[in-house]
């Protein structure tokens, strides 16, 4: 199953898909073609379906509905020897589909694990040496000033979970914190959510002490959004409980990708549509797709 800390960032890329290109350009200096659009693409990596091979996000840079650039943005929380076979997959398949250039970059919340991605992954094909992209507490800025505009909001929430272990976390906590200000209410309270849903308990901790002491204007909604979201994820969770029971009753194959979308979503009413046809569904992609 996976995490709050790692779905965030993804998040943050699925509100505002440049972002992912941000991260290219601005955090890495990866050379960012001109292009008018950015919008999300989808993450399966090929389209064999004999197994899956799904990145954790994309994005699609466009000119004139031109494929420029795919950005894969990967978190990586630890060492996974799988990743050593996976990254350049997915590259090269993406690549292949949009028939632009591809960059991959990993987020690592800890060092340890950032040296570890960093590493060349050798491909075995003479002068096919596949170097990931990373960004970890090491070349990860602390942004604590506050533009006033919100412009840095997803660097900022990145941010926050990059280095929430810093001793100076409570500064890059409070600057996020003030930065979602700026954003329209709706927004900065989904962004607030992710921020604190993201972090390990101290930190946490330490985030929701300072969000008490101010006041934000996305207070009362983000308490309200919280209320609501608990009592819809309840429903939901039990439904999705019932619906993988079913599937699995059935003997369908039930890859860890479809696991975590059903697990993962929060409409009643869809998941009751997918268990109606899990009843008859030969597999599971029918039932979700």
């Amino acid at each position: 199953m996976t995490t709050h800390a790692h779905d965030t960032p993804l998040k943050l890329c699925r509100e505002r898909p440049e972002f992912a290109v941000d991260l290219a350009g601005e955090m890495l200096g990866i050379p960012i073609p001109d292009y008018d659009e950015a919008i999300p693409y989808s993450e399966c990596a090929t389209d064999s379906v004999v197994r899956d091979l799904n990145a954790d996000n994309v994005v699609l840079c466009r000119e004139g509905g031109t494929p420029r650039l795919g950005v894969i943005l990967e978190i990586q929380r630890g060492t996974d020897k799988r990743k050593r076979f996976s990254w350049p997959a997915y590259q090269v398949n993406i690549r292949h589909r949009i028939s632009a250039p591809v960059v991959l970059i990993v987020v690592c919340p800890t060092s340890t694990v950032a040296d570890w991605a960093a590493e060349p992954i050798e491909t075995g094909h003479p002068g096919f040496v596949f170097q990931p992209l990373v960004l970890g507490p090491d070349n990860y800025p602390k942004l604590t000033t506050v533009t006033g505009t919100g412009e840095l909001a997803e660097q900022m929430v990145l941010g926050t979970l990059i280095h929430q272990f810093a001793a100076d976390s409570r500064r890059l906590f409070a600057a996020a914190s003030e930065e979602l200000a700026a954003l329209p209410p709706d927004r900065a309270a989904r962004y607030a959510e992710y921020m604190m849903r993201q972090l390990s308990e101290q930190p946490r901790t330490i985030l929701e002490a300072l969000v008490q002491q101010e006041t934000y204007p996305y207070q009362s909604k983000l308490l309200t959004d919280r209320e609501a979201r608990g009592e819809a994820r309840g429903e939901a969770k039990g439904a999705a409980e019932i619906l993988i029971d079913v599937i699995e009753a059935r003997g369908l194959s039930l890859s860890e990708n479809q696991r975590r979308r059903i697990e993962q979503c929060t409409d009643t009413n869809q998941i009751r549509a997918w268990a109606k046809r899990a009843v008859t569904a030969p597999s599971v992609g029918d039932i979700i797709d």
